[in-house]
């Protein structure tokens, strides 16, 4: 069964913990996860925990559902991936997601990242995203979606 845990940030994730429990294969999603929306820059901190997750044998890959765009540090990246819908992912890494209880999804929205970890029946941790205020039209209707899921949540 996939696993939902929630945190503020990529930062706050116990990379060790997840090592240590057999998590090799990290997809991080982009915009608004390691930097603001259409950023082409990933931040010094994360690229340090990149390092240092590939330093341990881990493999990184980012699965964005934004544009194609040349990053500042090396890493596979599956732009356009069209989640929550899992096909172009399991297109490129089929091999991969046949171990589900190496895989771990990285992401900031219920609707896309969270919906998509459930669909490839892999446990995903949910990040707040880093700012809202600039977003794709499109995200920012999803968000009063989640909204919505989290007061019917609270409601309970």
């Amino acid at each position: 069964m996939t696993k939902v845990k929630k945190v503020q940030s990529i930062h706050d994730i116990d990379f060790d913990k997840l090592l240590n429990s057999g998590k090799r294969i990290f997809l991080f999603d982009f915009d608004n996860t390691i930097n603001v929306w259409r950023s082409t820059h990933v931040p010094e901190q994360a690229a340090k925990l990149f390092d240092y997750l590939k330093s341990k044998g881990a493999e990184i890959y980012i699965v964005s559902n934004g544009r194609k765009r040349n990053l500042d540090y090396e890493v596979p990246v599956i732009w356009r991936a069209f989640k929550p819908f899992a096909f172009k992912v399991r297109l490129k890494l089929n091999q991969k997601l046949k171990r589900k209880e190496e895989v771990v999804v990285i992401g900031d929205q219920v609707f896309t990242d969270v919906l998509f970890a459930k669909l490839l029946g892999v446990d995903v941790i949910k990040v707040e995203p880093l700012d809202k205020s600039k977003e794709a039209f499109g995200t920012k209707i999803l968000r009063l979606f989640e909204n919505i899921l989290h007061r019917l949540i609270k409601q309970r």
